[in-house]
């Protein structure tokens, strides 16, 4: 992976001064992404907080998704969304699927590009953009905040319209130059987000990945990357690296209403003296197959700890069900079955598998019972299940093993137990130091990570990076 190291971590916390002036002066913002506001994970939630306290008159686009209930009654608040032909939208998500996906994440091999597909995607990307450039922002200029790599082609269409500014948080991973280079669109999506004045990443490493990608495949675009920026004429493209906060005050409250549920939780599945925890999505760039296969080597390297932990893995598919989640799924199955068959006895049973997706005050609870957490992404634009592990932990303890791979690592490296996510021997020796750790170590490690996620909080992020936006002059 290329790295930079002049290029460091954007620090996203603004004094209380400088957040009043935004909110006071901020432009009507217009936020299009691929799901609206009041889902249970993602995107969505992480944003819907932020544009209720934005106190500016707030219009949302998104392909998918409603509002919250809460949100329907705001007079500052309207969800719009397109309504395209059903084998159009099916279209859109399986190019989204099966090619952008694997594409961004460093998986080229497995991106299927098919040219209809590709044609259903721009189409709909016009129609989203067509959509908010209809609606009056009664402001001038309007901010347009763009998420996520299935909004990558919105921007230029936008673009050709005075008093847009536009920005785009680029929510998964960038893969290296030469990965974008194999991509018969790839000059195309990466010309499409030079349209926006401030491009945000979770990491510098996927930042300096997007200025190498520009340097190598645009000609007539100079890449500066000392000042993080491009130029094309007189226009300028600011790249930041903002790792992504939570709203950790609403987390902690979550973790106080659920006390009770959690020592419950804990009492049904702590059969031994550890509860270890797995939340993931069921896709194959989150490491739940290598994670399993660490924890089959630990069982086998260490006969004598059987019987003194539990292992949970809780996974939720997306909302939209692809064939390739489905036969991702089945391989956990067969593979949690087999590891059970072979340590586990009438007794006890090394690992258990709970499917479906849970709401916030359950996971709240679940974060509390276990006494570690396992994350372990081959490739993962930020992974929000590790900071808000760390948010619900008031009692300080609570250990976490991370792979290096996942975008919050470089934020939670001081406090977590830190492997490769493919290396089955790192992640079981890293399971028996988590395992066998004391109780001032747990607290040491946790104290540091949760004095970086309050340090980077949700609000402070979003404030942040829609200040980069609106500072961007054109030269």
């Amino acid at each position: 992976m290329s790295t930079a190291p002049s290029v460091s971590v954007f620090s996203a916390t603004p004094n209380v001064a400088e957040v009043s002036d935004l909110e006071l002066h901020l432009p009507t913002l217009k936020v299009i992404s691929y799901r609206g506001p009041g889902d249970t994970s993602g995107v969505p939630t992480s944003l819907e907080p932020v544009v209720r306290r934005l106190q500016t008159k707030v219009h949302w686009f998104a392909i998918d998704g409603q509002p919250s209930s809460g949100e329907l009654n705001s007079p500052n608040f309207m969800f719009y969304t397109p309504q395209p032909a059903r084998p159009l939208l099916e279209d859109y998500k399986a190019f989204c699927s099966e090619y952008l996906w694997p594409l961004f994440h460093g998986h080229a091999e497995r991106a299927n590009f098919d040219i209809q597909k590709w044609k259903s995607f721009k189409q709909l990307s016009e129609m989203v953009a067509s959509e908010a450039l209809n609606v009056s922002a009664e402001s001038f200029p309007t901010l347009c905040w763009l998420h996520d790599y299935q909004m990558a082609l919105v921007a230029p269409l936008m673009a050709m319209h005075a008093g847009i500014i536009l920005c785009h948080f680029w929510h998964v991973s960038w893969p290296e130059s030469s990965v974008i280079a194999t991509s018969p669109v790839g000059v195309e999506l990466v010309e499409s987000l030079l349209s926006n004045r401030a491009i945000g990443f979770h990491t510098a490493e996927y930042a300096t990945n997007f200025l190498e990608t520009v340097r190598d495949l645009v000609p007539n675009a100079q890449v500066d990357m000392l000042r993080m920026e491009v130029r094309r004429g007189k226009f300028i493209t600011k790249v930041s690296a903002m790792p992504l906060g939570i709203d950790v005050q609403m987390w902690e409250n979550l973790a106080r209403r659920s006390k009770g549920r959690a020592d419950a939780l804990a009492s049904r599945h702590r059969q031994t003296e550890k509860l270890i925890l797995g939340v993931d999505r069921l896709d194959y760039t989150k490491g739940i197959l290598e994670k399993l296969k660490g924890i089959e080597r630990f069982l086998e390297q260490n006969p004598r700890s059987r019987k003194h932990f539990n292992y949970v893995q809780i996974t939720y598919p997306q909302s939209d069900d692809f064939a390739r989640e489905a036969g991702y799924a089945e391989q956990v199955r067969k593979l949690i079955s087999r590891i059970n068959a072979k340590y586990g006895s009438e007794d006890w049973q090394p690992i258990c598998l709970l499917e479906g997706l849970l709401e916030r005050e359950e996971l709240a609870a679940w974060f509390q019972a276990a006494d570690i957490l396992a994350v372990n992404p081959i490739k993962d634009g930020l992974n929000l299940i590790a900071k808000e592990f760390v948010a619900c932990r008031l009692d300080e303890s609570g250990v976490i093993l991370l792979s290096r791979q996942s975008g919050c690592a470089s934020e939670l490296g001081t406090g977590a137990l830190i492997v490769d996510a493919a290396n089955t021997g790192e992640f079981a020796k890293a399971m028996g130091t988590a395992l066998s750790m004391e109780s001032d170590e747990r607290r040491k490690r946790m104290t540091a990570m949760r004095r970086m996620v309050g340090w980077n909080q949700l609000q402070d992020w979003a404030v942040g990076f829609l200040k980069t936006a609106l500072s961007v002059k054109t030269r």
